[in-house]
């Protein structure tokens, strides 16, 4: 069973863009983090308590080292949940080529490791209501992009 679950882990971090060494040790940790915790960790729950822990991690690295998001994760919009259902992938992946790379960052963030607004504010150390107005900014922008390609 923990092998399976460090293999998850090992692969989810990896699917995040971070090198196979530090990949290694969040796994470690996240899964020593979960046997320690494993008493108040509900029946089928496990994975997805591992997945959150392996994430946690991931951005507790990422405070740490203030390492940047490498951009070719950046302009990958395959796992982005809130638009899996647009047909028009290539459209949309050329207007999150056009944002700035700040920009990028935050779509990162919110789409990709699919964190909240208050996550993203302690990341950024700025308020939560800043990040929901540079959200909805954002949201307002590619919008306004796809509709300029629609037009064209």
């Amino acid at each position: 069973m923990w092998q399976d679950l460090y293999r998850l882990v090992f692969h989810y971090l990896l699917s995040l863009g971070i090198s196979k060494a530090d990949a290694e040790d969040l796994a470690q940790e996240t899964l020593l983090s979960t046997y320690l915790h494993l008493d108040g960790i509900q029946d089928g729950k496990l994975k997805s308590y591992v997945l959150v822990t392996a994430k946690n991690k991931y951005i507790d690295l990422l405070r740490k080292n203030k390492r940047e998001i490498p951009i070719s994760y950046l302009e990958d919009i395959s796992n982005f949940s809130e638009i899996h259902n647009i047909e028009n992938r290539e459209a949309i992946t050329r207007a999150i080529k056009k944002l700035s790379l700040t920009e990028k960052k935050l779509f990162y963030l919110k789409y990709r490791l699919e964190m909240t607004n208050v996550d993203i504010a302690i990341l950024l150390k700025t308020n939560p209501n800043s990040v929901k107005t540079m959200l909805w900014r954002l949201r307002k922008k590619i919008k306004e992009y796809l509709d300029e390609e629609g037009q064209n």
